[in-house]
């Protein structure tokens, strides 16, 4: 029987091909915490209320390397009876947990042509939307691999940054400066900071005479923060011509 789980918060509940929601007795025997043994309990549930094979519950063999057991499935009702004459707490939960998964698929199904209708369109356009937007974010890498390959990464992550930031400038008509203080108030949005006065401290500290920006990265070792910065800045740029 080929069954799907289609809820398992306190327990799985399980359809098959035919829609019909089914508890597996043994799993259900767990949950309720019963003491006594499995094959005892499932022979006297059956026995005492007059369950009928076929249409309240099913019986299989395990497919096991040793002696195969004998398992159940029984029918939503036949589960939820069994749970309320526990007559416990666990027992009137699991009913209760039943019924709520019940409740849950019944407004899942359409009731009538027109429901029908509008869920399937309704589907076909959430569909649509996710086919979509992996379009887009398949635009944005194919984009992203473009700009890489122009900015030529065989130099090393000074080199590609210098060249962002001149790509930048190119396709923003900016000065080469005006690139720069963009790509600094990036950085600092992005992380915060001031990368100004960061630079300043730095270059204070070690008696420099001066320090560029990629040099500053490079002594830090946060080129490739800076990298990833100067790409999202070029790309946002570019997508909203």
């Amino acid at each position: 029987m080929n069954l799907k789980t289609i809820a398992n918060d306190i327990l799985p509940v399980y359809e098959n091909q035919s829609g019909e929601k089914l508890v597996d007795a043994r799993e259900l025997h767990s949950n309720l915490m019963i003491n006594t043994r499995f094959n005892d309990w499932i022979s006297r549930q059956i026995s005492n209320y007059g369950f009928t094979e076929k249409e309240d519950f099913y019986s299989f063999l395990s497919k096991s390397s040793g002696r195969p057991a004998r398992e159940y499935l029984l029918t939503m009702d036949t589960a939820k009876e069994i749970a309320m004459i526990q007559n416990n707490e666990m027992g009137r939960v699991i009913r209760k947990y039943f019924i709520e998964v019940e409740k849950r698929f019944r407004q899942q199904q359409p009731k009538s042509v027109e429901d029908l209708i509008i869920m399937q369109a309704q589907s076909m356009k959430e569909l649509k939307q996710t086919v979509e937007e992996h379009d887009r974010q398949i635009e944005t890498v194919n984009h992203r691999l473009d700009n890489i390959d122009k900015i030529d990464t065989l130099g090393d992550l000074q080199q590609r940054l210098n060249k962002m930031i001149q790509r930048l400038a190119q396709q923003e008509g900016w000065s080469f400066a005006k690139s720069w203080r963009e790509f600094r108030t990036a950085y600092n949005t992005a992380f915060r900071t001031n990368l100004k006065a960061k630079m300043n401290n730095y270059r204070e500290k070690h008696g420099l005479k001066s320090l560029t920006i990629p040099q500053y990265f490079s002594l830090t070792d946060q080129l490739k923060d800076a990298v990833r910065i100067a790409d999202k800045l070029l790309n946002s740029k570019e997508n909203a011509i």
